[in-house]
C-alpha cells in the first residue's frame, strides 16, 4: 500500500513538474511535509552552499571565507564529498560545518524502496564521516523534495531536515552580479537560511553555478552592512 501510494506520488511529480506541485510540497513555504528548519532566530543569518564541494570553486570560495572570517554550512553530495576529500578536510579545520545533501542529488520523492531511500541519506553521511570523522547533523532533501517517507528516513539517521529562507531561483549566469546579490539579500529577515552553490548537483565541474559561488563576498558586504552576523546552521537553531 505504501509503496503503491508513493508511487503515484512520484508518477505526478515526474509528469506535472508545474509550479503548483512545487508550491504544495517542495516549496520552503509548504507545510504540507512537516517538520522541516527554514529559519532561525537573532539578527544572524547562516550562509549555506549547496552541491559540491567542487575543485577550482569551493576552493576559492574557502578562501574568500577565510579572508572574510564568515563561518558557513556546506551541504556535500556524498559522491562529491568522495571525489574532493581534502576540500571538506579544510572546511572543518576553517571551523565550517558540513551537512548531508544525499549521495547522488537525485529528488528523493521519485525513489520508491525504503532501502534505496536510506541508502541516499546514509551514503552521503559516510563520505563525510571518512573525509572529517564527523558526523552530519542535518539533511537538506535536492530541490527541498521532502515527503512522508523522506522525513521518516531523515529522522532514522537522527537528522534534521533544513530548507532555506532566501535562494536565487531561475537567475541567468551573465546578469550583473550586484542586481543578483541584491535579489538575494533584499528580502532577507532575522535568522534568515542563505543559499547559494558551489557546485552543479555534485558534478566534477560546477558549469554554470559557479557564477552563485562568486557572489559571496558581495552577498557578505551587503548583510554586514546591515548589521548581520553570521553563524553556522547549528548554531543558528541547534536550540530552536
Amino acid at each position: 500500500m505504501i509503496v503503491a501510494a508513493r508511487a503515484v506520488a512520484a508518477l505526478v511529480l515526474l509528469v506535472a513538474g508545474g509550479f503548483g506541485w512545487y508550491e504544495l510540497v517542495e516549496s520552503p513555504r509548504s507545510a504540507a511535509f512537516a517538520p522541516v528548519i527554514t529559519h532561525g532566530r537573532g539578527h544572524v543569518v547562516a550562509l549555506t552552499f549547496d552541491d559540491g564541494p567542487t575543485r577550482g570553486v569551493t576552493d576559492r570560495l574557502l578562501g574568500v571565507l577565510e579572508r572574510e572570517r564568515v563561518p558557513a554550512t556546506f551541504f556535500v553530495v556524498g559522491g562529491a564529498a568522495r571525489r574532493e576529500p581534502a576540500l571538506l578536510r579544510r572546511m572543518a579545520a576553517d571551523g565550517d560545518e558540513i551537512e548531508n545533501h544525499s549521495d547522488a542529488h537525485v529528488h528523493l520523492n521519485t525513489i520508491l524502496s525504503a532501502r534505496a531511500l536510506d541508502a541516499q541519506i546514509a551514503g552521503a553521511d559516510a563520505a563525510i564521516a571518512a573525509a572529517t570523522g564527523r558526523r552530519a547533523r542535518y539533511l537538506r532533501p535536492p530541490f527541498g523534495a521532502r515527503d512522508a517517507a523522506v522525513l521518516d528516513a531523515a529522522r532514522r539517521r537522527g537528522l534534521r531536515v533544513v530548507l532555506w529562507s532566501a535562494m536565487l531561483d531561475e537567475t541567468a549566469p551573465h546578469a550583473a552580479p550586484a542586481a543578483l546579490a541584491q535579489r538575494l539579500t533584499g528580502g532577507v529577515g532575522d535568522g534568515a537560511i542563505v543559499v547559494l552553490h558551489d557546485g552543479d548537483q555534485g558534478r566534477g565541474d560546477a558549469g554554470e553555478r559557479a557564477y552563485e559561488a562568486a557572489l559571496a563576498p558581495r552577498v557578505i558586504d551587503a548583510l554586514r552592512a546591515r548589521g548581520f552576523r553570521f553563524v553556522t546552521l547549528d548554531r543558528l537553531v541547534g536550540g530552536s
